[in-house]
């Protein structure tokens, strides 16, 4: 339901809420009043024809004395008159009201206004067969009150009508550069959705380079390294020259040296995690490796939770993540001491790397390292990463990552 729909529904609620209780007072002071003129009507009448009674009894001859009384008299206002005779008949009834005749209200509308008034019977003789009946009419009152409700019903509706069509032209024009932002917003929340995709195949490009590259590394260079040693060992061991025999020595050493890097670099660019992925193995032998390199800087690791069924692909962006964080605080922080944590907790793991530092960390660009390329692989797996200094001093790195399905 768009915003502008929203809020024509709640302005049409309120103006039909503020018709229908403006209706509802309507009808309850026009019952009041039609109550108090029929009510005060039908005394006057009572009191009048009781006089006439009494009346035509001192005269005698009642009978003919109140019906000819009562011709004379004619339609009174708001009662109907009935004169019984003394075998019963009815020998007289007021004529109909001549006011708006042929019209009358709704029946419902009558039996919602009709006042709860009892007919009143005047005895003319000591067994009160002989009696005049007075029963009010409100008939006539309740048409009034209907006609007068009907035109401020449709003068409220039209109002009602007016208004909100005004309301209406003044929300689209007031909405209409807002519907335009959230147009946007829409189209900005698909691109980042998009973007977030690429993300998640570069990176998972990158890892199948790395992956491959690693590989050749091992078979191709690896293979060949260790020909050059086996070459160099066998000649030092057949020389006869000394020369000779310093000389394989040293192809033996220089060899061994890059065996050494390759098996590094290999390890670097796939680490042993992803052969068997076990995130808190993987992140004690990466500490370990940084604290034999990096003697100066004491680093302190905390593992809680399960950290051996993440997957390979989340258990990849954390291990690379640390890596990243670890290097940034080597380059740019300038720290005695750092401390990283990773704990699982229900649906998500939380990854914090803080350092006692004076620097702060810097987004590199180029290489995938550093805060931006921290955050666009914690992006790919819905992530988030936050960064800022911390109140006792250094710098904080802050990962929160949600777990896959597979991984709760």
């Amino acid at each position: 339901m768009s915003l502008r729909l929203r809020l024509n529904l709640l302005i049409a609620a309120l103006n039909l809420g503020f018709l229908a209780a403006l209706t509802w007072m309507q009808v309850d002071s026009h019952r009041n009043s039609i109550h108090e003129e029929i009510a005060a009507a039908h005394r006057v009448t009572v009191q009048m024809l009781s006089t006439a009674a009494q009346t035509s009894r001192i005269y005698g001859s009642v009978p003919a004395t109140m019906v000819n009384f009562l011709q004379g008299l004619g339609r009174i206002r708001a009662n109907e008159i009935r004169f019984h005779s003394a075998d019963g008949a009815i020998r007289y009834v007021s004529p109909p009201s001549t006011y708006k005749t042929g019209r009358s209200a709704p029946e419902w509308f009558e039996n919602l206004m009709r006042p709860n008034l009892d007919a009143t019977v005047i005895g003319l003789d000591g067994d009160g067969v002989t009696r005049i009946e007075i029963v009010p009419d409100a008939s006539r009152a309740i048409l009034d009150a209907w006609d007068s409700m009907s035109e401020i019903f449709m003068l409220g509706l039209g109002f009602f009508i007016v208004l909100h069509s005004a309301l209406l032209l003044f929300l689209r024009r007031l909405l209409r550069p807002t519907e335009a932002d959230v147009e946007k917003l829409v189209i900005t929340t698909q691109e980042l959705a998009e973007n977030r995709e690429v993300t998640r195949l570069i990176q998972d490009g990158i890892e199948e380079e790395r992956k491959r590259l690693a590989r050749e590394l091992h078979d191709e260079l690896g293979q060949s390294v260790t020909a050059i040693r086996l070459i160099a060992t066998s000649l030092a061991r057949s020389a006869d020259a000394t020369n000779l025999a310093q000389g394989a020595g040293k192809i033996n050493e220089i060899a061994a040296g890059l065996y050494d890097c390759v098996h590094r670099i290999v390890r670097e660019l796939r680490p042993a995690v992803l052969e068997q992925p076990d995130l808190a193995t993987a992140l004690n032998d990466l500490v370990q490796e940084w604290r034999s390199r990096h003697r100066d800087i004491e680093l302190v690791l905390k593992l809680e939770g399960d950290l051996g069924d993440l997957g390979e692909a989340l258990t990849l962006g954390v291990f690379r993540s640390v890596q990243e964080a670890l290097t940034n605080v080597l380059k740019h922080a300038g720290a005695d001491r750092i401390w990283l944590s990773v704990i699982r907790r229900d649906g998500s793991i939380e990854v914090c790397i803080e350092d006692d530092g004076s620097g702060q960390a810097k987004k590199l660009s180029g290489s995938g390292h550093g805060l931006v390329g921290m955050r666009e692989r914690m992006m790919a797996l819905g992530g988030r990463v936050s960064a800022g200094k911390r109140p006792e001093g250094g710098f904080r790195v802050k990962i929160e990552l949600p777990l896959s399905g597979e991984s709760r």
